[in-house]
């Protein structure tokens, strides 16, 4: 290639984890409108080549030289690459599943959104470009929840939100078709050949060696992080490179000696006339020894057929689905529904064993470690010892010590969800002939898959259509056509209407906590009429104000997957600076509230510098804001402000000052979560990575987050002595729990990304309401704690039960 064509060249890059050398002294060059085929095994150090390029992590070493200019490999960052016109569609998905699809397409594409005052409306029309422009005809709402997605339909965002931006100059995609049905995988193809022409440079990583000559310009294979061979399209083909891979095995398509095994019938599957929410009149029988394949376009019934066998297995013979075997899941999504990221390989492999086995009976360590050695063996885990953490292998690797979990526990059915995805050619042969030995071994095989190729392997092939079975073939009876036909045949698209509709029937995260607040309040009005009139509310909110401001600020620090248990400690102390320092010395006091704010701001800060959890931080900063109270005031007193005290008690028309300043507040907190920045607060509360990959600063995240929250705690404070018109440094030690007890009632969830600050306040309101309950019941208030931890059980065990019917529709 001329040197005017090259974009990207970097030489003698070296990146080094603890003993393993991820890559070797690799010298690797890109050039403009072309596409360079990456390929190599699992493990072989191309994941970690295009993070290098695309500046997630830094070599150790070498240089990079991107458009002519060299780059300084110490500091070079995502932020620095996006610039370059560098974007990654990972083969983990950089998603935030709790955002929209548009609000995803937003916190990748940021910049094109900063003279944009109608944001929302931009970002819409961006997605719904960006989707058509790569997937013609595709039924993706961009107002949908990600989380309402297929994977195949989450994978279709990714790609296109890498597509969107005007600056694209080089895409690295890593596993991109992994989950695509056919028709979208073609597109995709097509799109890339199109841009490609255009100039656009693109490295394609894939294990699917027929995509790889079709789409490649030139080949770069790796083994061991180092280059193995490099060559042009034309000059190689699929054999060569996988004997070039070092697998000795031969082309992708060899066929395993097919020899369809004895039938099992003590291990079986009977479907008489089955129906669910999801799937209709299915009929069909199972046997051990027996590989069943399922395909069929996306989404019409395949993932839900494997899931229903699971998760019915425990009750052996329901409404026409009888089960007969101990069964063994595969998940398709590793990285939300397999893995346990903070576990080593060995617990990994062996937890399904230890969930089949007696209560407390303890290990047989040398039993443990042969198991996990034979399967992790006989699959080819690549890692140095079974005790290293799981996150710490490549994908294919993790997605190895998956398959040797089923293969441990000895279950009669196996069901496997796209156990291939993300695998290479070596290792699929390798899963394959396992897969064969299971069934030699009288076990049944179910299988999911999105690869056609593979359906060569099995010995019966049903072909989902609608929810239903609409055909079933024997081994090497039909052609690739007749699936196809079934496929489509009566096929419609999506119906948009029918989805939005659903999407309406969803109850918004609130409502449970909006329904209680309504009841309790309606109960207590029935008991005391005057909790009903205007002044029983005004009354009731210089209750419940303080406890209020203080769930806001907590909601703030659960979005982003943390605990404060620091918060009411915090707001005792403003209470008491506001009641000592800021009364004696207005200006000074200010500057002492400034310099807390400053402190809380920063307890984020040191979340993020020391990786330290925020428990701990927090808990530690309880006592510290505590012992400060103690030392200005040791006991309950003070005087306040007169202009605080009339700053939330002024008389008005319609509503009293404490009103109006939390119907400020609450709005306030509302507006923040929904603004350009906030939206990209609440993806850093569901997925740090995927938002440090689209360039987002984490520190500066969390520094912001808990200057937020420190702002409304610090109301919190200012209100507890508006109102008290004193200060007692003990009056909100109650309030940490509390509100944590609130956001959860509210529709939080500890993991972050999920909360509302509206559920919230309606969480807050109806913990304050069962005590205002129990007072006019004249019931002793020790009973207080106890009525708001029933309510708090019972409101999640009505949103688990409404989450596991959501799940099976």
């Amino acid at each position: 290639m001329e040197n005017n064509k090259c974009f990207i060249e970097a030489k003698d890059i070296l990146k080094i984890y603890g003993p393993t050398i991820a890559v070797n002294h690799l010298d690797i060059t890109i050039n403009k409108g072309e596409v360079l085929a990456l390929v190599g095994g699992n493990g072989a150090g191309k994941s970690t080549i295009t993070k290098i390029l695309s500046g997630v992590i830094n070599c150790d070493s070498g240089s990079i030289t991107i458009d002519g200019e060299a780059i300084d490999t110490n500091k070079y960052s995502t932020a620095d690459a996006r610039k370059k016109g560098i974007f990654v569609v990972h083969q983990e998905l950089s998603l935030c599943k709790n955002l929209t699809v548009y609000e995803n397409f937003y916190v990748e594409q940021y910049q094109q959104f900063y003279k944009s005052h109608n944001w929302r409306k931009t970002a819409k029309e961006l997605a719904k470009k960006a989707l058509d422009n790569v997937f013609p005809g595709n039924t993706i709402d961009v107002n949908a929840g990600l989380n309402t997605l297929t994977i195949a339909q989450q994978q279709m965002v990714e790609i296109a939100r890498a597509t969107s931006t005007p600056d694209l100059k080089m895409l690295v995609l890593d596993e991109p078709t992994s989950s695509l049905p056919t028709e979208e995988t073609n597109q995709l193809q097509e799109y890339i050949k199109k841009t490609a022409a255009n100039g656009i440079a693109y490295v394609y990583i894939s294990h699917r060696l027929k995509e790889i000559m079709y789409l490649a310009d030139r080949v770069f294979i790796m083994q061991n992080g180092s280059k193995k061979h490099e060559c042009l399209i034309s000059e190689t083909n699929e054999q060569d490179m996988v004997e070039r891979m070092g697998s000795g095995i031969g082309s992708q398509n060899k066929k395993l000696e097919f020899n369809t095994p004895a039938l099992n019938e003590k291990v079986s599957i009977k479907m008489d006339n089955y129906s669910s929410k999801s799937l209709k009149n299915i009929s069909a029988q199972m046997y051990g020894g027996e590989i069943i394949c399922l395909t069929g376009l996306e989404g019409n019934g395949q993932l839900e057929f494997i899931q229903e066998i699971f998760y019915k297995a425990r009750k052996r013979n329901k409404n026409g689905l009888e089960i007969n075997g101990k069964v063994a899941y595969v998940a398709g999504d590793r990285k939300k529904d397999g893995n346990f990221p903070l576990w080593s390989i060995k617990d990994n492999t062996i937890i399904s064993n230890l969930a089949n086995s007696l209560l407390f009976k303890p290990l047989n360590t040398k039993n443990v470690n042969d198991l996990v050695n034979r399967w992790n063996g006989r699959l080819k885990t690549k890692c140095n010892s079974t005790d290293e953490s799981i996150m710490s292998l490549s994908g294919g690797n993790q997605q190895k010590v998956l398959i040797a979990r089923a293969m441990a526990v000895d279950a009669d059915i196996i069901i496997l969800d796209d156990p291939t995805r993300g695998v290479d050619v070596e290792t699929k042969l390798e899963l394959y002939e396992v897969f064969h030995e299971a069934a030699e071994n009288g076990k049944l095989i179910i299988w999911r898959t999105s690869d056609d190729a593979e359906l060569e392997y099995c010995t019966r092939l049903f072909v989902m259509t609608r929810g239903t079975i609409g055909a079933e073939f024997e081994h090497g009876k039909y052609e690739h056509s007749d699936i196809l036909k079934v496929a489509f045949e009566n096929q419609e698209k999506k119906d948009l209407k029918k989805a939005l509709e659903k999407k309406a029937k969803q109850p918004k995260l609130y409502l449970f906590a909006l329904i209680t607040t309504i009841i309790l309040y309606t109960i207590c009005g029935i008991l005391s009429p005057t909790v009903l009139s205007k002044r029983g509310v005004e009354l009731l909110a210089v209750g419940y104000a303080p406890f209020i401001f203080c769930a806001l600020s907590q909601t703030f620090i659960i979005g982003l997957g943390h605990i404060d248990l620091s918060v009411g400690a915090f707001m005792g102390l403003v209470n008491v600076v506001t009641a000592t320092i800021l009364d004696h010395n207005t200006a000074f006091g200010i500057f002492v509230l400034i310099v807390l704010l400053a402190a809380y701001s920063l307890m984020g800060l040191f979340i993020y510098w020391r990786n330290v959890p925020p428990i701990i931080v927090t808990l530690g900063m309880s006592f510290v804001w505590t012992g400060i109270a103690y030392n200005l005031q040791d006991m309950p007193g003070g005087h306040v402000p007169e202009w605080m005290v009339n700053l939330f008690n002024f008389k008005n028309p319609v509503l009293n000052g404490i009103l109006i300043w939390l119907i400020i507040c609450i709005i306030a907190s509302i507006l923040i979560y929904r603004s350009k920045y906030g939206t990209a607060l609440r993806g850093y509360g569901n997925n740090e990575t995927a938002m440090k990959n689209s360039g987002w600063s984490k520190a500066k995240a969390y520094f912001m987050i808990y200057f937020i929250a420190g702002c409304f705690a610090m109301m919190g404070g200012f209100a507890q002595s508006g109102i008290t018109g004193a200060s007692d440094v003990n009056a909100s030690s109650t309030y940490t729990m509390l509100t944590v007890a609130a956001v959860i009632i509210g529709g939080g969830y500890f993991s972050g990304g999920v909360v509302t600050h509206f559920g919230s306040v309606c969480g807050a309101i109806s913990l304050t309401m069962v005590s205002i309950l129990l007072g006019l019941l004249k019931v002793n208030t020790d009973f207080t704690a106890t009525v708001q931890g029933l309510v708090l059980i019972i409101i999640l065990s009505i949103r688990l039960i409404k989450k596991g019917e959501k799940a099976n529709e």
